[in-house]
């Protein structure tokens, strides 16, 4: 097989400008289960990770769906929820994470996080999430150019995410370039060889739980601190790794939607003009096609705890299951269609964009309301704002990720 074939080649994705649906096409027809083998030449990402064994990767919806909700069978514990092959050190860190945790302690842990992401603390959040939107287009909406991905998407999500965890906002510059420099794991010209930045953030979120601890307040990291399972804190490593995953979770994959948005309203004209006729009906079903038609999470993953079957496929105990979201977002026996993009498409919502099962993701009301709200203040006020330039990709296996996108506009004082 060629490297241009095999899903741990970091150039595949931007050389398809997106997610390689020819072949996630091709293999969903004829070979749904499909063995992805491992490549001699691939670069190590971290230190104590390597890419050494092949996986399975699932294309089908259902078989995406059902492996996810299947946490016995198909674990995230067991071999962690990322795709690399770690060192026993590696692994540990994984297993403290919330992502990695075995279903007991994960459910006990979500039971923690999960206030601050409910309806009620949501609507209480929103009149500032509404503000920070406001100020984030009121820098650049006399300017009539600007580069989006920085200027505009990545601001309000770090600015949410460091709210909510209470981290004090003279760091919140400091954490929203460590988060961008841990995901960029996989270009040469900026790898972060020495894996300080994850590091650096793993600190930041034990020092300020250490602060909470000491001076309990309503923000999420002072609850998880404060709180207990099975009668025990959670390890400071816990804590840490929790701040660090929503660090580059939190705010990478708010930002790429919200780029991705901006992208396909410029490729699809006839999409855009419908948005624009009606704002408030097409803005929040047009956020989930966007989700559904280029999901910002290429994948995670799975490992079988006993031998089995996917799909008529055997499965050995102990084999790596990659869980393909794009691939999953465009099955035919779901989305009639799937590759044309459609803002009106009725069941846009199936999507698995956020995942599904016990790890989906916590926090997609809110990341569904801020889109809602930094896109409707973009579209409110300079509403002719489109692609002007040249777009770079995120070498990457993890993030369908635009990292520089110039946009051109009218300037709203002469618009």
């Amino acid at each position: 097989m060629p490297v241009a074939d095999n899903l741990i080649d970091p150039d595949l994705i931007p050389s398809c400008g997106g997610p390689p649906h020819h072949l996630f096409d091709a293999w969903r027809e004829n070979d749904p289960v499909h063995w992805n083998p491992p490549v001699d030449s691939y670069r190590n990402p971290q230190p104590g990770a390597s890419l050494t064994q092949g996986f399975w990767v699932l294309t089908k919806h259902q078989d995406v769906t059902e492996v996810s909700r299947n946490q016995e069978l198909f674990s995230s514990w067991e071999g962690s929820p990322v795709i690399w092959d770690l060192e026993p050190e590696q692994l540990a860190h994984q297993r403290a994470n919330i992502m990695g945790m075995k279903p007991k302690d994960h459910l006990a842990v979500k039971k923690l996080v999960l206030p601050p992401f409910s309806a009620a603390e949501l609507a209480a959040f929103r009149p500032e999430i509404d503000e920070v939107a406001k100020s984030i287009v009121d820098s650049v909406a006399g300017r009539g150019e600007c580069e989006f991905v920085f200027d505009v998407a990545s601001k309000l999500p770090v600015y949410t995410f460091c709210k909510l965890l209470g981290v004090p906002q003279d760091m919140y510059e400091t954490v929203f370039t460590l988060g961008n420099k841990a995901a960029d794991t996989e270009n040469p010209d900026r790898a972060d060889e020495d894996n300080s930045a994850p590091l650096a953030l793993l600190e930041i979120g034990k020092e300020v739980a250490k602060e909470k601890l000491a001076k309990p307040d309503n923000s999420m990291m002072s609850r998880l601190a404060h709180g207990e399972v099975d009668g025990a804190k959670l390890p400071e490593d816990s804590l840490g790794m929790f701040f660090l995953t929503l660090s580059i979770a939190g705010h990478e994959t708010t930002r790429n939607t919200a780029v991705h948005f901006l992208r396909l309203m410029g490729e699809h004209p006839d999409q855009f003009e419908l948005l624009m006729s009606d704002l408030d009906r097409y803005l929040p079903n047009a956020v989930e096609e966007v989700l559904r038609y280029s999901p910002p999470v290429i994948k995670f993953r799975r490992t079988a705890t006993e031998d089995t079957e996917i799909n008529g496929q055997a499965v050995a105990k102990g084999d790596k299951i990659y869980l393909s979201y794009p691939a999953a977002n465009r099955d035919p026996a779901v989305f009639d269609d799937p590759h044309r993009f459609d803002i009106t498409r009725e069941n846009a919502n199936k999507h698995l964009a956020f995942g599904t099962g016990p790890h989906v993701c916590l926090g997609a009301r809110l990341a569904r309301y801020q889109l809602r709200a930094l896109l409707t203040e973009i579209y409110t006020r300079i509403p002719d704002i489109h692609p002007d330039g040249e777009m770079e990709m995120l070498r990457s296996i993890w993030f369908n990720a635009v990292i520089r996108m110039p946009v051109a506009f009218t300037p709203e004082a002469a618009a």
